[in-house]
């Protein structure tokens, strides 16, 4: 995966759209538990931001630094900077998992093979 925004992440942060909270809502009545999100491809951590009142523990994940550096910090949302196909997380462990614009730049196989192995059945 190619990092193309660490360059100017006050930049991207500032000129980003926001996203809409019927988006937030739909998403929530997605789960049947908001224990714990991982929101992969961060970024500037908004939709992170923006989902975190309704999770107990949001995982936000990003391969830039940089762009992690000025993420919205919230006291529930913990920011590493690992790619999206290889994380650390132990299998079967969040009950939702949301990229808002990046999932284009992964490595789909790979991702989506990371995705079945921390995502929760059933959830």
């Amino acid at each position: 995966m190619k990092d193309n925004f660490s360059h100017s992440p006050k930049d991207y942060s500032q000129y980003r759209p926001k996203y809409p909270q019927e988006l937030i809502e739909y998403l929530i009545q997605l789960v049947n538990n908001t224990g714990k999100l991982w929101d992969c491809g961060t970024g500037n951590g908004q939709l992170a931001a923006a989902l975190a009142p309704y999770f107990e523990r949001v995982e936000a994940t990003d391969i830039s630094r940089q762009q992690i550096a000025e993420a919205k910090q919230k006291e529930n949302i913990n920011y590493t900077a690992v790619p999206a196909e290889r994380t650390n997380f132990p299998g079967s462990f969040f009950n939702l998992v949301t990229v808002a614009q990046a999932v284009h730049w992964f490595e789909f196989q790979d991702f989506y093979r990371e995705v079945k192995r921390v995502l929760k059945p059933g959830e």
